[in-house]
């Protein structure tokens, strides 16, 4: 009777073990290097922006995490990139959302669905745009610009260097009732030359650069683009102050994983960005580049927001009849 018994333990055991080596468990995560995508640039804003976070989370996450830039058609590449990735918690973008939500609306052969194409993990930051104006036209005020683009009767040239740009711009145009001519640019500081030169009378750059552009006397700074007045620039009114009702426009920064990442990873990294962007050296490094810290207090925050952004996108772009190019 023993004999069969301890047969029967020793049966069970070796039953046990075979399991274990066919389905082992899932290793702590993360046990090898995270990697995080960056659509813009080596040394630019947004490949700095990407850096800052990915140090931060290196000490959290007790791992090395390596920036990779993959660069071009309006952050396509690198959300494409994202989206291709192995859904494991290992490869993660960091970006704004304006290219992800703009680009199904704006450009030819991108077809995705914002909500579901990426996994929203946490938000970052929000950074306002600018409404600046050539030195050499007599314009000091919104009001004074708006009569201006109004007099011009839809020959009045505005600079568009981002897809986020492009929809301020338009929802500026619809608000006021005018129309005007668009000139397209590879970068912020193309448009803001050709806008100290007077070849474009008006366009929206981030606050960073407006400010930086404007204290050499190469732009003048009429209004920022946020619902209230930002912390980097006190002075400047927002538009709504400046006397355009309901204009509220800005660029939300947050991090995705690619679709079908675990609950539980998504739900680690979540905790692991909150935490980075609750940190006061987080809220002055963000200051300092014109932007506010944005909690999301859950993953699920964020793709609310997403889902707001793109509907909100939709609706200017409509209006406008902005064609996909």
């Amino acid at each position: 009777m023993r004999a069969r018994v301890f047969a029967l333990l020793a049966a069970c055991a070796a039953a046990a073990s075979g399991l274990m080596q066919v389905s082992p468990a899932r290793a702590a995560y993360p046990d090898h290097p995270i990697k995080i995508i960056c659509a813009y640039a080596a040394g630019g804003g947004g490949d700095l922006m990407v850096r800052y976070y990915a140090r931060a989370l290196q000490e959290l996450a007790g791992q090395s995490v390596i920036v990779e830039n993959k660069v071009g058609a309006n952050g396509h590449i690198g959300n494409q990139a994202a989206m291709d990735a192995r859904p494991d918690g290992y490869t993660m973008i960091i970006t704004g959302a304006s290219a992800y939500v703009g680009n199904p609306l704006l450009m030819q052969g991108v077809d995705y669905d914002p909500a579901t194409a990426l996994k929203p993990v946490a938000t970052l930051n929000e950074l306002g745009l600018a409404l600046v104006v050539s030195p050499k036209l007599d314009i000091h005020s919104v009001a004074d610009l708006t009569a201006f683009i109004k007099s011009k009767n839809g020959m009045a040239r505005y600079g568009v260097q981002t897809s986020s740009a492009l929809v301020a711009t338009n929802l500026y145009l619809q608000t006021i009732g005018a129309q005007a001519t668009r000139v397209n640019y590879k970068s912020a500081g193309d448009a803001a030359a050709d806008t100290t030169a007077g070849l474009i009378d008006f366009f929206f750059p981030d606050i960073t650069l407006a400010m930086a552009q404007a204290s050499q006397g190469r732009i003048r700074m009429l209004a920022s683009s946020t619902a209230k007045r930002v912390s980097v620039a006190p002075d400047l009114p927002s538009m709504q102050e400046a006397g355009v009702p309901g204009f509220a426009y800005s660029v939300v920064w947050g991090a995705w994983f690619p679709k079908g990442t675990p609950d539980d990873i998504v739900m680690r990294m979540h905790g692991w960005l909150n935490e980075i962007v609750k940190r006061p050296e987080t809220k002055k490094f963000v200051f300092d580049v014109g932007a506010e810290s944005k909690v999301s207090e859950t993953p699920a925050d964020m793709a609310g927001m997403i889902a707001g952004e793109y509907a909100k996108w939709r609706k200017i772009v409509d209006a406008a009849k902005i064609g996909k190019e």
